[in-house]
């Protein structure tokens, strides 16, 4: 993906993560299978984890239970999320 995908790609977790607002969370996998309404259709394991840890470290995601293995972590929008998404990011 180059930059302009990349920005999209994250742009869509972001927005899939608001509409769901769970507390417990959801898996990159259930994310994954609903980017495909943003364009992204099966999105690489590896990619969309490296993307959510991106995501945490600027603090618009985070990681809800504790890590137990790479492929069972489970993510939700965090307040600065909602508001980076509420300013018009695009």
């Amino acid at each position: 993906m180059n930059a302009e995908q990349t920005r999209l790609f994250d742009h869509a977790i972001l927005r899939v993560l608001d509409r769901n607002r769970s507390r417990l969370g959801f898996s990159a996998r259930i994310i994954g299978d609903q980017l495909a309404e943003f364009g992204f259709r099966s999105p690489d394991t590896e990619q969309m984890l490296d993307r959510l840890d991106y995501l945490t470290g600027k603090k618009l995601v985070e990681e809800v239970q504790k890590e137990i293995h790479r492929n069972n972590r489970t993510w939700r929008i965090t307040g600065e999320g909602i508001d980076y998404l509420d300013k018009g990011a695009e």
